[in-house]
């Protein structure tokens, strides 16, 4: 009987980091650069697959944000917003779909989910690398954490496609997201103008 050889640990890394980028690609195929579900998503089997591949990396980041986020001090506000999120993302490997239209209903469930996994690859640059986030990421997560607990926002029409209802406070995070975004830019470009920006 032959024995397979074991490896060393020069044969392959210790783990392999999770491919943020292809999880953030699979998430834009139902959502835009914001986060609104504005993106024309797939139908019929393409939409089964995408969903299977959202909920496929959710399983897969959440464990890893979860870990590192515990590494930080419990009184550090960027574990708590992590470990929320990561709540929030099993809770949503968990909803059942089934109370929407079959075509509305998918892709609403689709969107619920590329959200959260979004929101994951935010805490997971920041988790990972033990630092604060930062205010755009910060405005983010309250806009996406709203974005997924709110009744008005989350209202489907009898049709089970997305009822569009306003709602002030999405409005408001969503602002103050723009607002947070383009100040994280200018400031991008006012340090690398000047040549103190640092570069991995």
């Amino acid at each position: 009987m032959s024995v397979k050889p074991q490896q060393t640990p020069t044969d392959t890394p210790a783990f392999a980091p999770p491919d943020l980028e292809t999880m953030r690609e699979s998430a834009g195929m139902v959502l835009n650069r914001d986060g609104a579900p504005e993106a024309v998503p797939p139908a019929g089997d393409e939409l089964d697959t995408l969903t299977a591949a959202l909920r496929g990396h959710i399983a897969l980041l959440a464990p890893e944000v979860d870990q590192a986020a515990r590494l930080l001090p419990e009184n550090n506000p960027t574990r708590a917003s992590a470990l929320a999120c990561v709540g929030e993302a099993r809770d949503k490997l968990r909803a059942p779909e089934l109370g929407f239209a079959v075509l509305a209903g998918g892709v609403m469930y689709a969107r619920r989910l590329a959200r959260v996994l979004t929101a994951l690859c935010g805490h997971y640059d920041i988790v990972s690398a033990g630092v604060e986030a930062t205010s755009d990421q910060k405005a983010f997560d309250l806009l996406a954490e709203h974005f997924l607990r709110c009744p008005t926002c989350r209202t489907i029409d009898d049709h089970g496609a997305h009822a569009g209802l306003p709602c002030e406070e999405e409005d408001r995070l969503h602002q103050e997201y723009r607002a947070a975004r383009a100040r994280a830019a200018a400031e991008r470009l006012s340090r690398r103008g000047s040549g103190t920006e640092v570069t991995a």
